[in-house]
């Protein structure tokens, strides 16, 4: 059994790494040798192996025998494919769940996009990721509330893929305001209650975040 502090350690060079491939700090493909995670996060090798060994089963990392580990890589038919199950999934969920979101989950979300969009016409710079984060979490919620309970279970079994492809899409956006302004006309659409304005938002909104990883990471 770990000590305490040994799980500390291995967290440690776990969020790090995570947090290396969130930002894409750490490209897709790049290679995670021990010894300079270890000298990175001062922790030794046996936590890194751990958190190693973690992020492989959370689908982050790759590991090679007699190669070692690397970030894992997003292929063509990873992103068609799960695009193909959002594109069914997600404007199914929200037929159902647009009368369903407790209005202090609307409100909080509708203000975290306002705030972005202000930020946005302020000429601010925004962190890709903190977009990114906010979409999976509308995203989420509205799978969360649909009846069909299974849907919000199939998309977290996809959730690290996603949560990468949301930061691919955010950062491949020429003009964030774009992406803010899909969220808040979906939000809208909430708040009205009126399924199927979101339905048909949901689905042109995952088409377009599909459309913009494909033609700036694997068409150009």
């Amino acid at each position: 059994m770990m000590s305490k502090n040994e799980k500390a350690s291995w967290v440690k060079a776990y969020n790090w790494i995570r947090e290396g491939i969130d930002s894409c700090a750490l490209k897709m493909g790049e290679p995670l040798p021990e010894t300079f995670i270890a000298n990175e996060t001062g922790v030794s090798r046996t936590p890194v192996r751990e958190a190693l060994r973690v992020l492989e089963q959370d689908g982050y990392i790759k590991i090679v025998p007699l190669k070692g580990a690397f970030v894992s890589e997003i292929s063509l038919e990873d992103v068609r494919e799960i695009y193909d199950i959002r594109k069914l999934l997600e404007p199914f969920a929200a037929l159902s769940a647009a009368n369903r979101i407790p209005d202090s989950e609307i409100k909080e979300m509708s203000a975290e996009w306002e705030r972005l969009s202000k930020r946005a016409e302020n000429g601010e710079e925004i962190d890709f990721s903190t977009v990114a984060d906010c979409d999976l979490k509308l995203h989420f919620t509205i799978a969360k509330y649909a009846t069909n309970r299974r849907i919000g279970a199939i998309l977290m079994s996809y959730h690290v893929q996603i949560k990468r492809f949301q930061r691919l899409s955010a950062q491949s956006l020429a003009d964030i305001r774009n992406s803010i302004e899909q969220h808040i006309i979906i939000l809208n659409c909430i708040k009205r209650r009126d399924p199927k304005a979101l339905h048909a938002c949901l689905y042109d909104h995952v088409v377009n975040s599909e459309g913009y990883i494909m033609k700036d990471y694997f068409l150009r």
